[in-house]
């Protein structure tokens, strides 16, 4: 998850773009490993809407640098699980909706043979997911910046071991934590 110093994922209308200018070549390395270490993508209904066009474009864009080409042949060929109330399909190449509750559908995935599963963006569905106890582990990417207000990843207490940070060119810090 992206946030700003004082821990919001995203401005108080949803905003993302105070991310963008400090994006590098580096932190692409590193979530293209992350990526390439899970099988399964757990997607809410907007983020689902922003990255399954996106995503799809670019696997057929030929003026692409060989490194988003990687990530969308991924993202594109790994299973999208997508929570949703209001979706009744998706389009997505390997992905359906969430047919169970949200407890059940991820305790069926973690008992499933496979490899890590991951949620990007989906503040909502990862919200729920903190609330049920259902992570098993974070990596929060924390952007040199403070926002006026936003919508805040964590609104309770939660308890975590460290076990690896990682400091960008960008200023950006990528602390990994464990549940303790």
């Amino acid at each position: 998850m992206n946030i700003t110093l004082n821990g919001y994922m995203a401005g108080p209308k949803g905003e993302l773009d105070w991310h963008e200018p400090y994006w590098d070549q580096e932190m692409g390395n590193i979530i293209t490993k992350q990526l390439g270490d899970a099988d399964t993508l757990l997607i809410g209904r907007k983020t689902y809407e922003c990255m399954a066009p996106y995503w799809q474009a670019q696997q057929v864009n030929i003026s692409a640098p060989r490194d988003v080409l990687d990530f969308a042949d991924l993202m594109n060929r790994y299973e999208k699980v997508i929570f949703s109330k209001s979706l009744r399909a998706v389009s997505w190449q390997n992905a359906r909706l969430a047919k169970r509750p949200i407890a059940k559908e991820i305790r069926t995935l973690k008992n499933m043979h496979g490899k890590d599963i991951i949620v990007y963006g989906s503040g909502k569905l990862v919200k729920q997911l903190i609330k049920l106890n259902l992570v098993d582990e974070y990596l929060i990417w924390i952007y040199p910046l403070a926002i006026k207000s936003g919508r805040a990843l964590f609104t309770s207490r939660l308890y975590m071991a460290p076990y690896k940070t990682t400091i960008f060119n960008s200023g950006v810090v990528l602390l990994c934590y464990k549940i303790s």
